[in-house]
């Protein structure tokens, strides 16, 4: 199941358990390049069909689109349902260091604007990719992405300067659909039936969370000093316990975030996890998941500027 535990210590870094929430007055409008290539009918159109790769780390589906000789490719990979999706464009004019807004469109009133972007590629072709949610929150009432997905024509990535893509998807339910029913088959690979043919009296816990906080942090600042460079991210885990209580198996699923933090988080959880395994409503213990997000964040401002690590008082 997915955790709403949050847990913030401040230091050189915030590592906090949350959930990111993409808020309705966040959204940017389609800009007046977009709307004019929608308008002229200068935008990319599909070129082939989705094409489906499988990986317990997270299944990908990419298609590509033409415009005159111009080739850009979408692609989005998620772990399993419910995740964000790591949304890569690669072929267009964009920058990782610089700010942008993308989405499905029609689909909420704008587009969610991203802020922490990393460089993609497929061959000699360069890219940005990004994590977010298919759809952006929505206010009271707002439609679910149910109602929203089959009624999708293009998708659109912007920038402040001016630039834009717009990609003529057609309806995306069909292609999330695929990407959820992969991350189930996943899962079963795993061990873990989200059927639930005897339902769920108690789900899988990370019983000792709240002691990471600090030992994620000190991880990071190892990895800050080895690349020389400030990172922040949103780290989405997933942990797969198996039924006797032990993990099987840790998903590190934001590529934004450098793969030795990843791999440094998987490890510590391992070696010093404790966990309480899941029942069914039968009483007898199931494999079950147990996710959540680690958010990596510079405080130079805070306690610890100076690299020590502080714990927050109460």
């Amino acid at each position: 199941m997915y955790q709403r535990t949050v847990l913030p210590v401040f230091a050189v870094l915030t590592a906090v358990f949350a959930i990111p929430v993409a808020a309705q007055e966040d959204l940017h409008p389609i800009n007046p390049e977009a709307q004019e290539l929608i308008d002229s009918g200068a935008i990319h159109m599909p070129d082939g069909l989705w094409s489906l790769s499988e990986a317990v780390d997270g299944c990908s589906l990419q298609r590509n689109f033409l415009l005159d000789d111009n080739r850009v490719t979408l692609a989005m990979k998620r772990l399993q349902g419910g995740y964000p999706i790591e949304f890569a464009l690669v072929g267009g004019e964009f920058e990782p260091d610089e700010p942008l807004q993308a989405g499905f469109q029609p689909g909420r009133n704008g587009l969610e604007e991203h802020r922490f972007i990393g460089a993609a590629s497929a061959g000699d072709r360069k890219g940005v990719f990004f994590s977010a949610q298919p759809f952006p929150r929505g206010g009271f009432a707002a439609p679910a992405q149910s109602v929203l997905a089959p009624d999708t024509q293009y998708f659109i990535a912007q920038n402040d300067e001016g630039y834009a893509v717009v990609l003529r998807t057609g309806r995306i339910d069909l292609a999330l659909d695929a990407l959820e029913q992969c991350g189930e088959r996943q899962l079963a690979s795993l061990g873990v039936d989200l059927n639930r043919p005897n339902g769920i009296s108690r789900s899988a816990v990370l019983l000792n969370a709240d002691e990471f906080s600090d030992q994620f942090s000190r991880a990071y600042g190892r990895v800050i000093q080895q690349q020389r460079r400030n990172v922040e991210s949103d780290l989405h885990i997933r942990l797969v316990i198996d039924g006797d209580g032990t993990l099987a198996h840790c998903h590190a699923g934001d590529g934004l975030t450098p793969r030795a933090l990843r791999e440094a988080v998987c490890d510590m959880v391992r070696k010093n996890g404790e966990f309480r395994t899941a029942l069914d409503n039968n009483g007898q213990p199931i494999a079950d998941t147990w996710s959540t997000r680690v958010a990596f964040r510079i405080m130079m401002d805070q306690p610890g500027a100076d690299g020590t690590i502080h714990r927050a008082r109460d």
